[in-house]
């Protein structure tokens, strides 16, 4: 049965990889991983029958060492998805005094979808908070035609946000530097010492606000707020494995 299941598993993530493929395109970051993944569940599942027609060929802590090799790891990424989830709010909290909001893809035809939901988030809770600031965080990627804080701010723009609200930073080139330079931009303009009082925001897409805000603890924002943007329903599942493996790669770097 377990061989059977690991087989189906092998096939799904063959399936989504493709869909990944076609949806987004071959050069969707991490998009491999759907392979990999396959690929050790059609191994674990062909061991594991050939172990069962074959067992006196194959020493019995090979297929329990395989076993709970892909049990270990499923928890751990279930527990990543628990982690996640459970840390969403279903409301913003109002009358922030300042949002940050984290940059993400900019492709020389325009911004990616997922930015796209971020700025929509933004320009609503912009128009339901009139008196909240907004950090604009995102530097200029490889590929990337411009800083994403730019391109933010030229879709906030047009959203009808006004220009004296948004301040840009242009440095980060990744989550923790998103909230580091975004940090200092607020400090140089109230003072170190003021930051302390503020209720301050991170508005980021739903799977990666655990992140963020486990990231921003770490940079002395004690109590910050998160806003969650909705996320594209195609490639949802892939963004959350994405972030899990994130999470545990920020751990182990000290980032968390």
């Amino acid at each position: 049965m377990l061989a059977w299941i690991l087989a189906v598993g092998a096939a799904l993530c063959l399936v989504y990889y493709i869909i990944i493929v076609i949806y987004a395109g071959l050069g969707t970051s991490f998009a491999a991983v759907w392979l990999l993944l396959g690929g050790l569940m059609g191994a674990a599942s062909f061991g594991l029958r050939y172990y069962q027609k074959n067992p006196s060929r194959i020493e019995l802590w090979i297929p329990v060492s395989l076993i709970t090799l892909c049990a270990s790891g499923m928890m751990i990424l279930l527990l990543m998805q628990i982690l996640i989830f459970s840390r969403i709010p279903s409301t913003a909290e109002p009358e922030l005094d300042y949002v940050i909001v984290l940059g993400a893809g900019v492709k020389p035809d325009g911004i990616s979808k997922t930015l796209r939901l971020r700025l929509d988030k933004a320009a609503e809770y912009a128009k339901e908070n009139p008196d909240t600031m907004f950090v604009l965080s995102g530097g200029k990627g490889d590929g990337e035609p411009e800083p994403e804080a730019v391109s933010m701010q030229r879709y906030l723009i047009n959203r009808g946000v006004k220009p004296a609200r948004l301040l840009l930073e242009q440095q980060s080139l990744s989550t923790l530097e998103n909230l580091v330079y975004s940090r200092n931009l607020i400090q140089n303009q109230i003072g170190a010492e003021g930051i302390e009082h503020l209720r301050i925001g991170v508005l980021t897409s739903n799977f990666h606000l655990f992140r963020a805000r486990m990231i921003a603890r770490k940079q002395d924002f004690d109590d910050i707020r998160g806003i969650a943007a909705e996320s594209d329903k195609v490639l949802f599942v892939h963004f959350c494995l994405r972030d899990s493996l994130a999470i545990l790669k920020d751990r182990l770097m000290g980032n968390l």
